[in-house]
């Protein structure tokens, strides 16, 4: 799973109110009518912070090594433009950037 802090564009250390703030203004970035993968991602990481316990449980718990789009993400924050395909203009391909790590040509 994708670092869901990295997803909703929160600090690790947010409270419930800035947790629920960040999900509601990525529903408002990237709406499940027309992007279906995004509001996915968005909701899981909602589900998986949503409250105190929950963050601590994911703090201590979730050991699973960062994913490529993780690393691409702290590298390049996204600017939380409203337009995706602005975001896709300033910062390399998830693809590509797993690629080169795993040191593919």
């Amino acid at each position: 799973m994708r670092n869901p802090y990295l997803i909703l564009g929160v600090p690790d250390d947010a409270d419930d109110a800035a947790i629920e703030t960040a999900y509601l203004a990525g529903i408002k970035r990237c709406p499940p009518e027309r992007d279906a993968d995004g509001f996915q991602a968005l909701r899981a990481a909602y589900e998986a912070l949503r409250t105190q316990r929950d963050r601590l449980a994911y703090d201590l718990f979730e050991t699973a090594p960062p994913e490529p789009a993780d690393l691409l993400d702290r590298a390049f924050p996204l600017e939380r433009s409203p337009r995706p395909e602005d975001a896709a203009r300033t910062r390399p391909e998830p693809a590509l950037f797993a690629a080169l790590l795993r040191g593919d040509d």
